[in-house]
């Protein structure tokens, strides 16, 4: 394992709503992020009736502190085997694949990964 961080959609949502957890996306270094938390941070920020400008910024500030990663075929293959494993949505698997293929931390607000190896879920 490496010092390497994957950021859940949690974080970012805890961060742009409430300014929570500065001292991890506020640190300098680039994260990695995976497509599908993206989505998941935009489509949350729409259905919380953000103005658009606002989503734009927010969605321009997560891309300017991320690496994205996209969902490819390993990632998907391999999703399925943590999903039956671990019991996780398809949205978690493919996350918590994306970051162990990566090997990196997995950090997140979401407690469907406790338990699981290589994940952080830092205190509120």
């Amino acid at each position: 394992m490496t010092d390497t961080k994957l950021l859940d959609s949690s974080i970012w949502l805890a961060y742009l709503f409430n300014g929570n957890h500065k001292d991890i996306i506020d640190s300098g270094e680039i994260h990695l992020l995976s497509s599908l938390s993206l989505f998941e941070i935009k489509k949350k920020l729409t259905k919380n009736s953000f103005h658009p400008t606002k989503i734009s910024r927010s969605i321009d500030f997560v891309k300017k502190h991320s690496l994205i990663l996209p969902v490819t075929g390993e990632i998907a293959e391999h999703s399925v085997e943590q999903a039956v494993e671990h019991d996780l949505p398809l949205a978690d698997a493919i996350i918590y694949t994306t970051a162990l293929l990566q090997e990196a931390m997995l950090i997140t607000l979401d407690y469907d990964f406790k338990g699981l190896k290589n994940i952080l879920i830092p205190s509120e």
